[in-house]
Parts: C-alpha cells; sequence; structure tokens
C-alpha cells in the first residue's frame, strides 16, 4: 500500500468522524456581535399612550380570562421586540401590579441583560431550566419598583429542546404563583422553533412586526405555524410607523 494511498484513507476516516461530529454554539452567529440596546423609558405622551392601550388590551378579560405569562417576539433580528417587551414590562410594573417578571428567553441575541444589569454571565433561564442553579439566584430586582428580571443564562446549545419539556413548564407553573405578570422576551419567530415550542407553554404571543420591512407573506407564515400549534396569537404590535404629511396637490381646475 502506498503512503499516499493509506494518508487518502486517513484523510476520509477524518473526514467521517468530522460528519459525525455537529459542532454547534447557538450564539456563534452573534459571538461577534454585542447586542447594546439602550432604551429610554422615559416615553413621550404618543408613545406612553400606546403602551397603555397594549397594557389595557393584555387585562384579564371575558374572552381572555387567565392571561398571565405572555411571549413578545418578532419576526426577525432588529425589530423591536426586545424594546417592547422591556417597555412592556416597565408600564405594567407601574401600574400597580405588586409583581412583574421580565424573562430574556432569547438565546439567539441575548439583551436584556445590558439594559437593567452589567453583569454578561449572570446566571439566567437556560441555567434554571438545566438544572444548574436554584431559581432564587438566578432573578433580579431591577431599578425600577416591582420589575424583576430572569436573565437568559449561558448559551444552550440546543434552546428546542430547552423550550420543549417538562422543566420549563414546572418553570413556568412556580413563576405563577410567585409574580403577577410576566413578559417573555423570545428569539425572533422566523428561522428559530425554539420560540414555538415556547409560545406553546404560555397564555399568549404578541408579535412585533417593522413597518415598512416585514414582508406581509412571512406575516402570514408565522400566523398559520402560531394557528396549526395551536398557540393564542394576542395581537400585532406595529413598531417604528412613521406619520407621513401628504404633499399639497395644486388645483387642478
Amino acid at each position: 500500500m502506498s503512503k499516499i494511498f493509506e494518508a487518502l484513507v486517513k484523510a476520509g476516516e477524518k473526514a467521517s468522524a468530522d460528519e459525525r461530529t455537529v459542532k454547534f454554539s447557538t450564539l456563534s452567529l452573534f459571538k461577534n456581535q454585542k447586542r447594546p440596546i439602550k432604551i429610554d423609558f422615559d416615553l413621550d405622551p404618543f408613545m406612553e399612550e400606546q403602551y397603555q392601550k397594549l397594557r389595557r388590551r393584555l387585562a384579564p378579560s371575558l374572552k381572555q380570562p387567565n392571561v398571565k405569562v405572555v411571549m413578545v417576539a418578532a419576526t426577525t433580528h432588529g425589530e423591536g421586540a426586545t424594546t417592547t417587551s422591556a417597555i412592556l414590562a416597565a408600564t405594567l410594573a407601574r401600574s400597580g401590579h405588586s409583581r412583574i417578571l421580565l424573562i430574556d428567553a432569547n438565546l439567539r441575541t441575548p439583551a436584556l441583560d445590558g439594559v437593567f444589569t452589567d453583569a454578561e454571565h449572570a446566571d439566567g433561564l437556560s441555567d434554571v431550566v438545566a438544572a444548574d442553579v436554584p431559581l432564587e439566584s438566578a432573578i433580579y430586582q431591577t431599578n425600577f419598583p416591582n420589575l424583576f428580571l430572569l436573565p437568559v443564562g449561558r448559551p444552550h446549545p440546543s434552546p428546542s429542546y430547552l423550550f420543549d419539556g417538562d422543566p420549563i413548564t414546572s418553570l413556568l407553573a412556580t413563576l405563577r404563583e410567585k409574580f403577577d405578570f410576566i413578559i417573555l422576551d423570545g428569539a425572533p419567530l422566523d428561522g428559530y422553533s425554539e420560540s414555538f415550542f415556547l409560545a406553546s407553554k404560555v397564555d399568549g404571543v404578541v408579535l412585533v412586526v417593522e413597518c415598512e420591512r416585514t414582508q406581509k407573506r412571512t406575516i402570514r407564515k408565522i400566523k398559520k405555524e402560531l394557528e396549526w400549534g395551536p398557540i393564542n396569537l394576542l395581537g400585532v404590535v406595529l413598531n417604528k410607523k412613521r406619520n407621513y404629511i401628504p404633499r399639497i396637490l395644486e388645483p387642478f381646475f
């Protein structure tokens, strides 16, 4: 057997071994893309009114009496789901609800720990679900009265498995007893399956879309997938809407 042939055989064996070993990191695509988000919680009167309307829509009613755990998710990255979930949670906390919990459930591009805390590697959701840390050590008081944060935690190789099982179901049941309202900031729904698994375990989903960016066919596709769940779609937030002033037309008569 020639040395060249032996080398080819070894190379083939190594390639086969590499094919069998799948190397995957949840945050590998974004490890060099930190998402420092600065959120201005001092809203102007117009924006304040929009969030008050959203808060009212989430209040218990005859049609949705048991809405207590809500996931906010966009169709793709950058449409404003994190900002929406954070301001909504702060609005609920100001409204007189005694205890509001905001959960960072976006293991793709987490950002809430940077908004409310300086701890980049704080214990959080993934650690609690994986039973690596107790729940009490992973919940943090924010600088807003009545508002608490459960950060995303450490990266997990398979978020879908993390959110599709008894541990996450048990965790949400425990949190229901401890908090009056729970808001989850989920990963984008177009392209990632874990948010659909998580959506089936909450009371409803608020979909965030960006004006003049999100395609209608994408919204229709996600709506069908949510309905197939079946998952309760509470409503859609149209983000970054602009108010255009129409041009004054010249008289034509």
